[in-house]
């Protein structure tokens, strides 16, 4: 292994961005998205993150992507400055210090019960399809309809049913990222439980889905035939098997294919091809409901048969 190579797989990118550009937000080693200072922006829109070992990154607002170098460059540096840079060989500011923070006062606990139903009311009340659920092939009537909410920010607040239908966790869906995130939970120490279509039980077949929106928008284009699932995340906690035929459908990246193996081994069932024109909101947003309901049956139909099902 060359040199230069070397220092590419063993430099710490957040702490190299946050010398260069302390502007822009980085934490050295800790993944997020940031803001990308060299061209000026003001959104965050730079994610760095780390995979097999080594750190990338991706800008979500001009597409480009790859590891430290490659960041270098597409900041306006020359080959000559990248290499000096990444060996070591041109000093580097110091770290910016973190600027001195006063112990935050305990919050008091969030009364789960008040916030959604504040959060409901908020919704009910609009007369137009909020910023934050945009492009999610959504209706505003059938958020209500499904207990979502609005926070006064314009957060989105999505209840987590379990299979009785009861309330168990509030997940919310910021506007804008925070913090590099852009969901979190209400409230702390609920886990990561999956959401859970309303009447789950009384179908003869299961669909589980990574994302509870995606799952939100395949309940009411499939909800009729199958019951839905929705996992928060590739990582997130799966569904009890209950026997019935099972299909499983996750995102075509990395972290989808990764997992589909791992929810397979856990859930047995069939899995599915992820859908071409990205997830099951936008399919649904781009190609209307009927669209997404036919593509997704037909993965169905082909998987149940392949695996000789009748």
């Amino acid at each position: 292994m060359d040199r230069l190579t070397q220092a590419i797989e063993s430099v710490d990118l957040p702490d190299l961005v946050a010398r260069l550009w302390p502007e822009s937000g980085a934490r050295p080693g800790r993944p997020g998205l940031y803001r990308a200072a060299w061209r000026g922006d003001r959104k965050p829109s730079l994610s760095l993150f780390r995979a097999r070992g080594v750190w990338f990154f991706r800008d979500h607002a001009t597409g480009q992507s790859g590891n430290a170098y490659h960041l270098l460059r597409a900041a306006g540096l020359s080959k000559e400055e990248a290499v000096a840079i990444l060996l070591g060989e041109r000093p580097l500011p110091e770290p910016p210090r973190p600027p001195k923070r006063e112990k935050p006062r305990a919050r008091p606990p969030v009364d789960l019960e008040k916030a959604l139903a504040e959060a409901q009311a908020r919704l009910r009340g609009e007369k137009v399809l909020p910023k934050v659920l945009e492009g999610r092939g959504i209706a505003l009537e059938e958020a209500v309809d499904l207990g979502m909410g609005l926070s006064p920010e314009g957060d989105l607040l999505l209840p987590i049913y379990d299979p009785e239908g009861r309330v168990v966790a509030v997940k919310v869906r910021h506007q804008e990222p925070r913090d590099g995130q852009r969901y979190r939970y209400l409230t702390r120490g609920c886990g990561t439980p999956p959401w859970y279509g309303p009447g789950f039980g009384h179908r003869n077949a299961l669909l589980v889905v990574e994302g509870e929106l995606n799952a939100v928008a395949l309940y009411l284009a499939v909800g009729d035939l199958l019951d839905v699932v929705g996992v928060a995340g590739v990582n997130g906690t799966l569904p009890e098997p209950d026997g019935r035929p099972t299909f499983l459908l996750l995102d075509g990246d990395e972290a989808g294919r990764k997992a589909a193996e791992r929810w397979q081994q856990e859930l047995g069932g069939y899995l599915l091809a992820p859908l071409e024109d990205g997830d099951a909101c936008e399919v649904a947003e781009a190609l209307g409901r009927e669209a997404l309901r036919k593509e997704v049956l037909a993965r169905v139909a082909e998987a149940f048969l392949e695996r000789g099902g009748v």
